[in-house]
C-alpha cells in the first residue's frame, strides 16, 4: 500500500503539475500575444504619425511655394510700372491664407510643441504679410505710391524676409523630426 499510495500521491502531484504549468504557459501565451500586439499596434501608430507628418509638412512647403509662385506676377507687373490685375492680387493673398491655414491645425496636433510654436510663427508673419500687402496694393491702385520696384521692396520686402525666415525655422525643425538621426548642418 505505501507503494501504491506513494502511486497514487505521485500521480497527483504529477496531474497537478501537468494543469499548473498548462494553466501558466497558457497564461504566459496570452500574455505574450498581448504585449506583441501593443508592441505592433505603437509602432503601427508611430509609422501612421510619421506618414502624416510627412505628407502634412509637405503640403506646407507647397504652400509656401505657391506664394512665390503667385506673388511674381504681381512684383513682374509692378517692376514693368504696370498696376497688378486683381486675378494677380486675389491669388497672391489667397496663397498666403492658404500657407496660414496650412501651419495652423493639423501642423499643431501633429507636429511636436516646438513644431506647433514655429507654425504660429509661420501663421503669424502670413498675418503681417498680408497687412503689408493689401495696403501697398490699395495704394497702389490710389496712385498714392509709385508703381516700380523701389515701392515693393521698401513696403513688402521685410514682411517677406520674417516670412521667409519663419518658413526656413519651420523646415529645420521638420527636418529634425522626420531625420532625427542627420546631423544639423
Amino acid at each position: 500500500m505505501d507503494q501504491g499510495l506513494a502511486a497514487v500521491i505521485a500521480g497527483g502531484a504529477g496531474l497537478v503539475g501537468a494543469v499548473l504549468g498548462a494553466w501558466l504557459g497558457g497564461r504566459a501565451a496570452t500574455e505574450g500575444t498581448r504585449l506583441g500586439a501593443t508592441i505592433a499596434a505603437a509602432e503601427s501608430h508611430a509609422l501612421w504619425v510619421r506618414q502624416e507628418r510627412t505628407s502634412t509638412y509637405g503640403q506646407v512647403c507647397t504652400a509656401y511655394s505657391a506664394i512665390g509662385v503667385s506673388l511674381y506676377p504681381v512684383y513682374a507687373a509692378v517692376c514693368r510700372g504696370e498696376l497688378p490685375t486683381p486675378e494677380q492680387e486675389e491669388a497672391a493673398l489667397r496663397a498666403v491664407g492658404e500657407l496660414a491655414g496650412s501651419c495652423s491645425g493639423t501642423v499643431s496636433f501633429l507636429g511636436t510643441p516646438v513644431i506647433a510654436a514655429a507654425a504660429q510663427e509661420v501663421v503669424d508673419r502670413c498675418d503681417g504679410f498680408e497687412m503689408e500687402l493689401r495696403p501697398y496694393l490699395a495704394a497702389l491702385r490710389a496712385g498714392t505710391l509709385p508703381v516700380d520696384e523701389q515701392s515693393f521692396g521698401d513696403r513688402l520686402h521685410p514682411s517677406i524676409d520674417a516670412l521667409r525666415d519663419a518658413r526656413n525655422t519651420l523646415v529645420d525643425e521638420f527636418r529634425g523630426v522626420l531625420l532625427p538621426d542627420e546631423p544639423n548642418s
